[in-house]
Parts: C-alpha cells; sequence; structure tokens
C-alpha cells in the first residue's frame, strides 16, 4: 500500500483509514484488479502483496537461518506469539483461546469430534436449517448424530434463513423440564447449539447475541461457524458469549490458503478431548503404582490441540492480513463492503427477471448479494445460474454459484473493500447482456 503518497506532511498518524479504502492506493495491493472483477470473496479471497512478501520473507529466512534451528524455532514462537496477540484484537478474545487450523472445517470438527456424546444421558445438538447450513457446519453433527444415536433438531427457517428465538428456548426448555437441568457437566446431558454467524449464501446475519443468552440461560453450549463474517463485520465473542467459533483466513481476512483459527474458550475447552495427538500435544508418563500402566497428560493451553507442526509460512502471512485489516478498520470495511452492494443490488433490481435474495435491510446482511433469474419476459429470456456465472468470468467478471435452499441455485456476488462501485455498476451492466 503505498501511504506516502497519502500522508502528504501530515504524517502517518493524520491518514484517514476510510480514505485509504476509498483511493487508488489499495487497489494496487491486489494484482487482480488489475485484470478482473473479482468478487468471490465469500470463497477465496486474494492476498495483498504484503502478505505474499511476508510469506516470501519468512521462507527465505527460515532458508537462511536453518529451519531446524534454535534461532528459526524461537522465531516461529514469536511469530505465532504475535499472530495470537492479533486475533485476540480482531474477535475479543484471550491469547490462550486461540488455536491454528487449516480452515473453518476443521475447527467445527475439533467440536463435534471432541465431545463425549452419549445417547445414555440424552445428549442433544440443535442447528439452525439443517442442510440450509454450510455443509462445513452440517455434516459434523449429522455425522455424530448417526454414530452416537444422539437428537439432531433442525430449526425451521424462513425464506431468508432466520429462525425463531421461541423455537429454539421451547427445545431447550424441554429438556430442562425433562430433567436435564445440568447440560453442561459431567454427570448430566449436553446440549449443543450450532449455526452459522452469516450465511454463505444470501449473507443473512444470524442473531447470535440473542442466542447466546439463551444458551447460557439453559447451560447449553454454543458453536458459530463464522466464516462469512470474521474480516467483514465486528465480531465480539466476550459480546456474543459463544464457547467455540471457527473461521479462516483465505476468506475475508484476505489470508493464505491452508490457515485458520479456532477459538475454544477456557472453560468450554474441559468438554473436548482434543483430536489430534503428538509430541507437540501431549506426554506421557509411568503410573509410579501400576508400572506397565502409561498416562497420557495433554499440555495446557492451545497447544493441546495443535499436535505435529504448523503451516508456519501461512502464520506469517495471516499475521501479515490480519494486521493489515486490522489497520484498515473492521468498521470502514464494514461501510465500504455495504456501499458496493447496495449499489449491486440496486443495478440488480432494474433487471426484470431477477430475484435478489437476503434481507432489504442492510444492517442484517453483509455485502454478499445472491440472485437468480426467475422468468422469462418479452424482452429477457431465462438462463440458468452456471451459465450466468460462465459467461460472466468470460467477460473476467467472478462471481460464484451457490444453493439458495429448496432446491435451488443462485448466483453469488461477495465484494470486499478493494471492489469499486463502479465494478459493480459493470458487472449488472454484462449481466443484462447475458439475459437478453
Amino acid at each position: 500500500m503505498d501511504y506516502e503518497a497519502l500522508r502528504g506532511d501530515g504524517g502517518p498518524d493524520k491518514i484517514d483509514p476510510y480514505d485509504i479504502i476509498e483511493s487508488d492506493s489499495i487497489r494496487r495491493d491486489f494484482p487482480v484488479t488489475h485484470r478482473k472483477v473479482y468478487m468471490n470473496n465469500g470463497a477465496i479471497a486474494p492476498t495483498p502483496l504484503s502478505t505474499i512478501k511476508s510469506i516470501t520473507d519468512f521462507l527465505v529466512k527460515s532458508s537462511e537461518g536453518g529451519p531446524g534451528s534454535t534461532f528459526i524455532s524461537e522465531y516461529i514462537t514469536s511469530l505465532m506469539k504475535e499472530l495470537r496477540t492479533r486475533i485476540t484484537h480482531l474477535i475479543n478474545c484471550e491469547p490462550e483461546d486461540v488455536i491454528f487450523t487449516q480452515s473453518t472445517t476443521e475447527g467445527l470438527n475439533y467440536v463435534s469430534s471432541g465431545i463425549n456424546w452419549s445417547r445414555k444421558t440424552n445428549d442433544s445438538i440443535i442447528v439452525r436449517g439443517g442442510p440450509h447450513e454450510h455443509y462445513a457446519n452440517y455434516l459434523p453433527w449429522l455425522r455424530v448424530s448417526k454414530r452416537k444415536g444422539i437428537k439432531l433438531h433442525e430449526l425451521k427457517i424462513d425464506e431468508n434463513g432466520y429462525f425463531e428465538l421461541e423455537e429454539l428456548e421451547a427445545l431447550l426448555k424441554k429438556k430442562t423440564n425433562n430433567g436435564n437441568h445440568n447440560n453442561k457437566s459431567n454427570n448430566g446431558s449436553t446440549t449443543l447449539i450450532t449455526l452459522s454467524h452469516a450465511l454463505y449464501n444470501n449473507g443473512s446475519i444470524m442473531p447470535v447475541t440473542e442466542v447466546g443468552k439463551i444458551a447460557r440461560e439453559n447451560q447449553a453450549l454454543f458453536c458459530i461457524d463464522a466464516a462469512q463474517t470474521v474480516g467483514s463485520i465486528c465480531v465480539d465473542v466476550k459480546k456474543i458469549g459463544c464457547d467455540f467459533m471457527a473461521f479462516p483466513a483465505f476468506k475475508w481476512i484476505c489470508g493464505p490458503v491452508g490457515m485458520g483459527v479456532f477459538y475454544c474458550s477456557k472453560k468450554a475447552a474441559e468438554f473436548l478431548v482434543p483430536h489430534f495427538i503428538g509430541g507437540e500435544s501431549a506426554t506421557f508418563s509411568v503410573d509410579e503404582k501400576q508400572k506397565q500402566k502409561k498416562v497420557i497428560t495433554y499440555v495446557d493451553g492451545p497447544e493441546r490441540f495443535q499436535a505435529g507442526f504448523r503451516n508456519y509460512g501461512g502464520v506469517a502471512g495471516m499475521e501479515s492480513s490480519v494486521r493489515y485489516i486490522l489497520r484498515l478498520g473492521i468498521e470502514n470495511i464494514r461501510k465500504k463492503n455495504l456501499k458496493i452492494a447496495n449499489v449491486l443490488r440496486d443495478e440488480l433490481a432494474k433487471i426484470p427477471n431477477i430475484k435478489i435474495h437476503g434481507p432489504d435491510d442492510e444492517n442484517l446482511r453483509t455485502s454478499i448479494v445472491s440472485f437468480s433469474p426467475v422468468s422469462s419476459s418479452s424482452t429477457y429470456s431465462i438462463v440458468d445460474s452456471r451459465t450466468i456465472v460462465n459467461k460472466l468470468e468470460q467477460n473476467e467478471i467472478i462471481f460464484a454459484e451457490r444453493d439458495i435452499g429448496g432446491g435451488m441455485k443462485a448466483v453469488r456476488a461477495a465484494p470486499h473493500f478493494f471492489n469499486t462501485e463502479e465494478e459493480a455498476v459493470r458487472a449488472a451492466r454484462y449481466l443484462k447482456d447475458i439475459l437478453r
């Protein structure tokens, strides 16, 4: 980012981060913007040049210093500590709550496979919308329910993916009335609520703070798939009150593929048996009374969940990307993203046979804009979502196709702060031509 060109004589403290986001300088950090209108950031976002340089610098430093040397080992330790600190600023947690993963999926599986589920104690899982969730936050729970024979409740949803909080409360109170009044006790049953913070297919933001309050009141565990929110809207795990949260580096954080974070509160960690085990996460000793009995002891802190080597180059890259977006400011990113999304929605609304999915109220959605061709007219003809995505890409415009529910497909645009209003208008213009 060319900060010098923006500073003038005022110095770095005089820069308004929103001015940086609105400037052409920001686009120079993302080479894809020179050639394409890239709006598939809900899948994988491009990394800024500074992140690419951080990864390269790490690899060069490791090669020069000796990857197995004490010097590089200490450097890696400090790098991981620095990234943990950045994450605490990003989601308002404690450093010991941050576990490095390779993806959201891995983090969610830490929970589904780590809890000692039991049919005998009437354990249950409550999931929003069932298969309307991203499969990463549905299949792990479905597998647990089938393997362990526990109840999987699927909350009913409306066309935008929202559910009734009253239904959730009723399910929890029913368990309480059946005598399972201590859902977070090792001697009682376990109830877990899980849902996406924002929906991958239409951008609807779920009422996670309200769900967190209900979970606490009913002593239920609360797990969040935050793949579509961290880096695009403000996320505060303490305010939400969740026990677990998983998100990747490579979507809205603009970090490297193969890196993610699993947030696990210190209290909730007691309910999980680590999915993997190795020399970095546990030790064993011989019981003094029973000489042949070996005892496994997990290390304290997040390392208990981090068996084996990590993607240290990815750690360097993610630290750089988190630092980048924190400097811009999440509120500023949110403001710019909604500005572009609203322009795109307004332009799409001018096309007669397009149905726009998701809430109209911008406070209830992310920058994701999903739409479907719905009916033909004298001017326009039906074109399926896959064809639209392919034809847009032929014109250097990158959108995606996603399930929208009810057996329907939709075209999804997911603009981020390096996109522009002009790009939104241009994409809508091409779409209009495709549908003629």
